[in-house]
């Protein structure tokens, strides 16, 4: 496999960028920070993974960076945070992204100092320049280097670039963190933070479904965005029985499915930034 020839350009743009740098990449194990972690390690100085592992995201998704960075010889740090102790968070203002990326990108500060490293990276894209996307207002503040925004590389273009390098990951899925499938200005808890993680995993794992998203709303009803051709496979009238009952003795009272399916981001719909 070739890349095309512009594609092949952004790539080596990338790599000059790398060269001769001491190199953080913040590290979640999806395809966009893998990529980075991959050609960090082949092309840069010297590579450290740092992961954050908390509520918000799944157990399973820290076990796949640890495994990656193994695979690819590469140093791993872990680090314990939880952003529920900051009440600012806690109450979801339209920034909570920010607020979440604030406390991260400091805490991976104070270690790239701490060792001497030259830059830190951050997976973002130029396909996040187009959401509401408050985090990056942190990464710009705190000096964090976003490569693939800066030569103009998009979700699916990582994708290419991770297929051309036989990356395992290249069609792993968007991850987005638990706090994301709860509406702005509703309280962000453990409880629900227990009850969406649960309900997706048991509906990944009951369906065998890759992508989906449980989004919960004033504390009891859950919208399940299924994508559009897992629908009609998986809403069968003795699989909705099912489902509304795990659901309910997870805490949900209602149960619904949204009829535009997944779409990432889909809590921003209603936003009037203006």
């Amino acid at each position: 496999m070739e890349l095309p020839r512009n594609l092949e350009k952004k790539v080596k743009g990338v790599i000059s960028f790398l060269e001769g740098k001491k190199v953080i990449v913040a590290f979640s194990g999806g395809v966009d920070s893998s990529l980075l972690a991959f050609l960090s390690k082949r092309f840069a100085k010297d590579t450290l993974l740092i992961t954050e592992r908390s509520i918000l995201y799944p157990e399973e998704e820290i076990d796949e960076t640890s495994q990656f960075a193994k695979k690819y010889g590469i140093d791993h740090i872990i680090i314990d945070r939880n952003p529920l102790k900051n009440e600012n968070f806690q109450c979801n203002p339209l920034n909570r992204c920010y607020i979440c990326k604030t406390g991260l990108y400091n805490t991976i500060i104070k270690i790239k100092n701490s060792k001497t490293f030259d830059i830190i990276l951050d997976g973002s894209n130029i396909d996040d320049l187009s959401d509401y996307r408050p985090g990056m207002q942190a990464l710009k503040e705190l000096n964090i280097s976003t490569p693939y925004i800066e030569f103009n590389i998009n979700k699916n273009e990582i994708r290419q670039i991770s297929k051309y390098y036989e990356l395992d990951v290249q069609t792993k899925p968007s991850m987005a963190c638990f706090s994301s499938r709860i509406p702005y200005g509703q309280i962000i808890d453990e409880k629900k933070i227990y009850m969406i993680r649960e309900a997706e995993k048991f509906l990944k794992n009951k369906f065998k479904l890759k992508q989906l998203r449980v989004r919960l709303h004033e504390d009891n009803l859950g919208r399940i965005e299924f994508l559009q051709n897992d629908l009609p496979r998986v809403l069968s009238e003795q699989n909705m029985k099912i489902i509304r009952e795990k659901l309910r003795k997870l805490g949900f009272i209602y149960v619904t499915v949204d009829l535009g399916g997944f779409r990432s981001g889909s809590m921003n719909e209603g936003l009037n930034l203006d």
